[in-house]
């Protein structure tokens, strides 16, 4: 069927996406992620068609940079 797609809740859960007011009182949401959402994945030139290594590389990279507190989330 085609529902079987991932809902937008279930994708930002997978990339660890927050919905943050940097001002208070602001009405404007900045949307941050750990994790490429789709369409940045899309563009990105890593998206292939099939896990490569280059995306395992990067990957491996981005986690480890993570983990030492080196990257910060990113502008979905």
């Amino acid at each position: 069927y085609y529902d079987d797609g991932l809902a937008d809740e279930e994708i930002d859960f997978m990339c660890g996406t927050y919905y943050i007011n940097w001002r208070k009182l602001s009405l404007i949401q900045n949307v941050v992620s750990w994790w490429p959402q789709p369409n940045a994945w899309d563009a990105s030139g890593l998206n292939v068609g099939f896990w490569s290594a280059r995306c395992e590389d990067w990957f491996q990279r981005r986690l480890d940079n993570i983990r030492e507190g080196v990257s910060r989330m990113r502008h979905s």
